[in-house]
């Protein structure tokens, strides 16, 4: 499913944080939101699942005005992992990955054959199965992470959207993170959109970039085209040179700190 965005602005209370996006996520592509502290890049993701109303443009999913589809309609198109997501206390995984079917029940349809199918594969994708009678809470970051993407994926949403899923998580766990989505976007198709703040490996893994500064998108492209040194000095105020990663080609940013200059 494509997603776009046109003229975007959103806020909270009277402040504006995202103002004027117009943005195109193609089918398929595994899109990486960057930017510094308060740029807007959460809030945008937030207004991209319908968590935040438009103060003016539009969201839309295939063409469609996301603020006109019914709510289990959007459920069922669009996954979102927010920061830090918090598992009821003594949820096992299972029963946390099995709260992503929800979207696909009703009265009349209540859990079923392909519910459970749904969320063995989901578990087996995030390599879980082992671990789907552990309690979330006693699982490593890495492995509460994947349990939350596996939620994601049994509401079997064919766009899913996580807002920094590789924080607090040492690199080892960042690296199982982003091979995942990879993964998802590569085997299953999914639409992906994350919101990274490491630069290297957003580039790494990103089919594109979005750079953000002060609520507006500055760059948006493939990262060989968005990662300059004349971006990052004015995105983040870093003086840099950019070389090219040695295993992945991709740029790799090396900063210049002000005792080497």
């Amino acid at each position: 499913m494509a997603l776009a965005t046109t003229r975007l602005a959103l806020g909270y209370g009277d402040r504006r944080i995202v103002e004027d996006v117009t943005l195109a996520v193609e089918p398929g592509t595994f899109t990486v939101i960057v930017g510094p502290n308060g740029c807007g890049k959460s809030t945008l993701l937030r207004g991209m699942a319908r968590l935040l109303r438009p103060r003016a443009g539009s969201v839309l999913l295939d063409g469609r005005m996301l603020a006109e589809l019914p709510a289990r309609e959007l459920a069922r198109a669009i996954g979102m992992l927010p920061q830090q997501p918090l598992a009821p206390e003594g949820v096992t995984v299972a029963e946390l990955v099995a709260r992503g079917r929800h979207p696909h029940q009703s009265w009349l349809r209540q859990w079923s054959v392909a519910d459970e199918g749904a969320v063995r594969g989901a578990l087996d994708a995030a390599g879980l199965s082992d671990l789907a009678e552990h309690r979330v809470d006693e699982l490593s970051g890495g492995q509460r992470q994947r349990a939350w993407i596996a939620l994601a994926l049994a509401q079997d949403a064919p766009v899913m959207l996580l807002d920094e899923p590789t924080t607090f998580l040492d690199l080892a766990h960042q690296l199982e993170v982003l091979d995942l989505l990879a993964g998802l976007r590569g085997s299953r198709g999914r639409t992906i959109v994350a919101v990274l703040h490491d630069l290297d490996l957003a580039s790494r893994y990103a089919d594109r970039l979005v750079a953000m500064s002060a609520g507006a998108v500055v760059a948006s492209g493939p990262p060989s085209e968005v990662v300059t040194p004349e971006l990052v000095r004015g995105v983040f105020g870093v003086e840099c040179i950019i070389v090219d990663d040695p295993l992945s080609g991709t740029p790799m940013v090396i900063p210049r700190p002000r005792r080497y200059s």
